[in-house]
């Protein structure tokens, strides 16, 4: 069996609203498309791809590397040599790539990948990477830290009532008073038996997080979510020292090397690498496999149906992350049964792959749907002109 052909759908547009973050806004659009493997034998490999707009104009360019850059370097092998072609990817772009989209796009072509060798081998990927467990744990996550105190209440009451055991709220107020009496809020509405984690997208600096960290001990933090700009690793290594909160990294981390520094030098007590950013599933497993020598448990950031699969494959999988306990409306996503957690747990697709089915007619909708102002789509971060931190 050989790869036919790498291909990104035309993009469909979910609505919903603007979220922040202390470092980042994000659209109320979203634009996604879908990422398509072909073989000769006709079976198809699939992962959903969120496109990347970093200018108004830009456009979709990921497509451009797709098309132009990765294509060329996997058209031909067999779908099933998955190390021989995250390799071929990942030396054919080191000198321009290595990191950010060139290597969520090297992440996105190899989770595709597992799709199809699942599906070719009549395996859910789970079980093709060892199936420690059926069944993990998952947690309840916000997006947006400037959502209202009567709305963060509705959202962690629901998560208390849904079964989780485990939450995690926005901090990176501008006023850090302000994120305590939040915090403060939340605790007192998830009770003492509920676990509480703190994220800050990199917002603060070393001195702010030393202080906060003394001032939200009361509280009782599971884990301190990337506290500081992702590059200052030397900081991350004392603020590690300073506190008894454990801190959390890894969405804007890359590759296994990375990881090894952060362990190494003790910068990271819960590793959080994105499935599509740190490479694929390829270079997951082999950052969990880091992660479970120094004794570290694996959290990856969002794609809870990826995260679903990953986290119960590991011995050091820990939880999954969950932004919502009910399937979308009919007709406002062309997935298939989508994974979901039931009582604070999440159980990975027993289908063959990632067990992504796609509804051809509801995709064909979303995509012949109105277009948007490109300038809607413009995805942001505000750390660097708005408001840089060091106090």
């Amino acid at each position: 069996m050989k790869i036919t052909d790498v291909k990104l759908s035309d993009p469909w547009y979910v609505h919903g609203k603007e979220s922040t973050d202390a470092t980042v806004v994000n659209p109320a659009i979203r634009a996604t498309s879908l990422l398509e493997i072909t073989t000769d034998e006709g079976v198809s490999g699939f992962t959903a791809v969120s496109e990347l707009h970093i200018g108004p104009q830009d456009g979709s360019l990921k497509k451009v590397l797709i098309d132009h850059a990765f294509r060329p370097l996997v058209v031909g092998e067999d779908p099933l040599d998955t190390e021989r072609i995250w390799d071929k990817m990942y030396w054919g772009s080191v000198r321009w790539g290595r990191r950010g989209v060139a290597l969520a796009v090297i992440g996105s072509i190899d989770i595709a990948l597992w799709d199809l060798k699942g599906k070719i081998l009549g395996q859910p990927v789970h079980k093709l990477l060892g199936a420690h467990r059926d069944t993990v744990a998952a947690y309840g996550s916000s997006v947006s830290l400037n959502v209202s105190e009567e709305e963060l209440v509705g959202i962690y009451s629901g998560y208390v009532e849904a079964g989780f055991k485990m939450v995690k709220m926005k901090v990176g107020k501008r006023d850090s008073n302000e994120d305590l009496e939040r915090v403060k809020l939340i605790r007192e509405i998830i009770g003492p038996n509920v676990d509480l984690a703190l994220d800050v997208n990199s917002g603060w600096s070393l001195n702010a997080a030393l202080r906060m960290c003394e001032r939200l001990e009361p509280y009782n933090i599971y884990w301190l979510e990337e506290p500081l700009p992702p590059d200052e690793i030397d900081n991350h290594v004392k603020l590690a020292r300073e506190t008894s909160i454990p801190i959390a990294v890894g969405e804007t981390h890359a590759t296994k090397w990375e990881f090894k520094e952060l362990m190494e030098r003790e910068a990271i007590q819960i590793v959080q690498a994105d499935i599509v950013r740190c490479g694929g599933v390829t270079e997951w497993v082999k950052i969990a496999a880091i992660a479970d020598a120094y004794g570290l448990p694996m959290c990856p950031h969002a794609t809870t149906d990826l995260a679903a699969s990953l986290v119960a494959a590991v011995p050091n999988g820990l939880f999954v992350e969950c932004f919502r306990t009910s399937a979308d409306p009919a007709g406002a996503s062309p997935f298939v049964d989508p994974v979901l957690p039931k009582n604070g747990e999440i159980s990975p697709n027993q289908k063959p792959g990632f067990g992504i089915e796609i509804d051809d007619e509801v995709l064909a909708k979303l995509q012949a749907g109105p277009k948007p102002d490109p300038e809607k789509l413009w995805f942001a971060t505000k750390r660097g002109w708005q408001w840089p931190p060091y106090l």
